[in-house]
């Protein structure tokens, strides 16, 4: 539910008294829609490999960042003086992502390689110590490595766990209860829902989807964030929801055929 402009200018009342981490993560959670829509942005500019959500995780940083640091005698709004700080916190996840992205980029190949050799010689595929051994690093390294393909982008939302911000990444630090919480694995299902039914769409088709039905943003609002007119996404959106309709009308067919 949002919070009307009376409970929000309230909020920032208390929050600049008292600097409280629940009034904090109150007022997070009412901004998370400019994240959202930040990251929708930069979506649509960035690699296909770097994804929707993790964007949002990473801009969710700079907004905790920008409510800590808003100062309203500055008399900037707040959702001006945050948009910089959501895109600066994104830009620093990317620079610090990409040394170890190369990295892990260059074992996958090497990795590859290495293997088709030795399933050659072997008669079999290698082992995790003979794969190591044949690519000359440690076994330790090479696992390591490993895990980090496998993980993929691993991105968290930084909290906080007292209030002169000295303790970082604590868990107990976004500590706003929400009643709506779902278990994550519902939530994975959905993920995987979501990428079955957009499956061979392009971004944009994809992004229209996801900020209409996943974040609730209308027409208008999907306009402004894909610098589209309300009437362009609208057809957009109706051509996607036809081409869906029809395509998983010919997979029943197929399955009771």
């Amino acid at each position: 539910m949002k919070s009307s402009r009376g409970d929000v200018n309230g909020l920032w009342k208390k929050y600049l008294s008292s600097r409280a981490i629940k009034i904090r993560n109150l007022l997070v959670e009412h901004y998370r829609p400019l994240v959202h829509m930040q990251a929708a942005r930069l979506a649509q500019k960035l690699p296909a490999q770097v994804s929707y959500d993790e964007i949002c995780s990473a801009g969710y940083d700079g907004l905790m960042e920008a409510v800590q640091a808003y100062d309203p005698k500055h008399k900037a709004k707040f959702e001006t003086f945050c948009q910089q700080r959501i895109h600066g916190a994104v830009m620093d996840w990317l620079r610090a992502l990409d040394g170890q992205s190369r990295t892990v980029r260059s074992f996958e190949k090497q990795r590859m390689l290495h293997k088709e050799v030795l399933d050659s010689e072997l008669g079999r595929p290698p082992t995790e110590t003979e794969l190591s051994a044949h690519m000359g690093i440690s076994h330790e390294r090479f696992a390591e490595l490993a895990r980090l393909s496998r993980l993929g982008h691993e991105v968290h939302l930084s909290a906080v766990q007292s209030d002169d911000d000295s303790h970082r990444g604590s868990p107990s630090g976004w500590d706003v209860s929400d009643v709506h919480a779902v278990d994550p694995s519902q939530r994975i299902s959905r993920q995987m829902l979501t990428d079955y039914i957009t499956r061979g769409l392009n971004r944009e088709e994809r992004l229209v989807l996801v900020l209409y039905y996943t974040e609730g943003l209308t027409m208008a609002e999907i306009g402004l964030v894909l610098d589209l007119s309300e009437s362009r996404v609208s057809q957009i959106h109706k051509d996607v929801i036809a081409r869906l309709r029809r395509r998983f009308k010919d997979e029943v067919a197929e399955l009771v055929a």
